[in-house]
């Protein structure tokens, strides 16, 4: 379980976030939408300590992330996976040496061999070719860079999975490739996770729940069909576009504004 507790964050003076109160329950898929710049990348990395926050805390199975030891966090960031919004690939390393840093159990017994078999499933698992495994990122286009990313970050088999816009970029049927994963980790492994998108197909594709953050506060969260019916003005701005694909004959809804 991931706990936000007050979370208060500022740069240059500016409020980010204001007051976060969230819960986020094990096994959950909980899809985060909002703005651009509201916050949402910035609260993700709360969750493993890559940012500090100015006031509150943010609890990954109980354990204080603002007052983590050094051997506390490592055990946290273990358990989770990060899928970044650039992909964050090593650009010296090949793909399968990108992956090995993840696939590393520590203790080097992993072979060669094994790993290299694991990370071929993995990449079959984003619709790409063993071929790749070989070749540094800077040969491959922006969206299989992208799914290169969400295979390393679901090599260590973690318990939680952070995604930051892991559709953006990606062509339709790759998009879904992604979706479906999300809802298998959750479904078959139990994953939870937070989804940062800007996707209304991916929220509701992939959300067990649905929050929004609005001028650095959760406005809204609930389940799908309930923050469809919601009659906050703010949260109908921002799913409207949904309402209108649901009915039919009505335009396809990819994505809101902002």
């Amino acid at each position: 379980m991931i706990e936000f507790r007050g979370l208060y964050k500022g740069f240059g003076g500016r409020p980010v976030l204001r007051g976060i109160d969230l819960v986020v329950r094990e096994g959950e898929t909980l899809a985060l939408l909002g703005p651009s710049g509201t916050g949402k990348s910035v609260l993700l990395k709360h969750v493993v300590g890559l940012l500090e926050p100015d006031a509150g805390d943010v609890l990954v199975d109980g354990v204080s992330i603002a007052r983590a030891t050094d051997e506390e966090l490592r055990r946290v960031r273990r358990r989770v996976g990060y899928v970044f919004q650039n992909a964050a690939l090593f650009d010296s390393l090949t793909v399968a040496e990108n992956l090995w840093l993840a696939q590393d159990d520590g203790r080097g017994s992993r072979s060669v061999a094994s790993c290299r078999a694991e990370a071929i499933e993995l990449l079959r698992r984003v619709n790409l070719e063993p071929a790749v495994l070989d070749q540094r990122p800077g040969e491959l286009s922006g969206g299989m860079r992208k799914r290169v990313g969400v295979a390393r970050a679901i090599a260590s088999r973690p318990a939680y999975l952070l995604w930051d816009e892991p559709t953006t970029g990606l062509d339709p049927v790759n998009a879904d490739t992604v979706d479906e994963l999300i809802v298998e980790l959750g479904q078959e492994l139990g994953v939870t996770s937070i989804v940062v998108t800007h996707d209304l197909d991916t929220a509701f594709e992939v959300g067990d729940r649905i929050a929004l953050l609005y001028e650095g506060r959760i406005r809204a969260c609930d389940t799908p069909p309930r923050i469809l019916e919601s009659p906050d003005p703010i949260v109908q701005r921002f799913v409207r576009r949904r309402r209108a694909a649901d009915v039919p004959g009505g335009p396809s809804a990819a994505a809101f504004p902002g």
